[in-house]
């Protein structure tokens, strides 16, 4: 009988314990946004957007609901709404430093290099780890004419975060830009050191290789591209100035225009 007892009160104890120990019970709101964050990644942003309107009508304190808004409408490509949803969710919280590279990066979209920049400059404050931010802040001053700026974030880039290729493939392509062929192509050569098989840098060589009149060089990286990426858009490309630099410049009949 007393065993009996003990085994009742300890029941009754754990009955009590575990009518304590519940799920917790998620506002209505942020049900809607896991309804919403769902749509957004299956990319049905137009039905997303509708239900975290919802959501943020049932809360407008609701951060995850203003950023998957702001993301949806970045989607649909429709920046001026993701800048005004940002700016919201900024007002709410201010330390986020992913808030201010999105709103960053819906400036630079919206053609607003400028408001870009105060705003990514502000992430890297936050968090200066985020490499995506100083790229978009390369970016950003590359079109405001600020190119030695641009040149500085690259550099500063591959020296702290040398694994972070898009920074090597950005510099690059900016120096193609400037008309620095020479400096690009040793750009690239770098990425290719870190990752043979980042193709594009074979085209970026390739290119840079043809402007400054290397045109056996250009060949023979227009073929290492073509053998990494054979079915792209950009291999048509490759091939036509393949074909085209080899009548002019190697067929029988122009055999002075070779260049060595």
């Amino acid at each position: 009988m007393q065993i009996d007892a003990r085994l009742n009160s300890l029941n009754n104890n754990l009955a009590k314990v575990t009518e304590k120990v519940t799920a917790p019970e998620h506002s209505r709101s942020y049900n809607l946004c896991v309804k919403a964050d769902a749509l957004r990644f299956a990319k049905m942003y137009k039905e997303s957007v509708q239900t975290y309107l919802q959501a943020i009508m049932m809360d407008r304190k609701e951060p995850k609901a203003y950023f998957g808004l702001a993301m949806s409408y970045k989607y649909l490509k429709d920046y001026k709404k993701a800048i005004n949803t940002l700016s919201k969710l900024i007002e709410l919280d201010d330390s986020n430093d992913e808030y201010f590279y999105e709103i960053g990066v819906c400036y630079l979209s919206d053609g607003q290099p400028k408001m870009a920049i105060d705003n990514l400059i502000k992430a890297i404050l936050i968090n200066r780890e985020n490499v995506e931010a100083q790229i978009q802040l390369a970016i950003a001053h590359e079109l405001v004419d600020e190119a030695d700026l641009s040149l500085m974030i690259y550099n500063k880039l591959i020296e702290t975060n040398p694994e972070f290729l898009k920074a090597y493939y950005n510099k690059a392509a900016m120096l193609m830009g400037m008309g620095n062929f020479m400096e690009a192509s040793r750009t690239f050569f770098q990425l290719i050191k870190k990752n043979p098989d980042y193709y594009k840098a074979y085209l970026g060589i390739a290119m840079s290789f043809d402007k400054m009149a290397k045109y056996k060089d250009a060949i023979r990286y227009y073929k290492k591209f073509l053998e990494l990426k054979q079915f792209s858009e950009d291999a048509i490309f490759a091939r036509n100035r393949i074909n085209e630099l080899r009548e002019k410049h190697f067929s029988r009949d122009n055999k002075f225009t070779v260049i060595e």
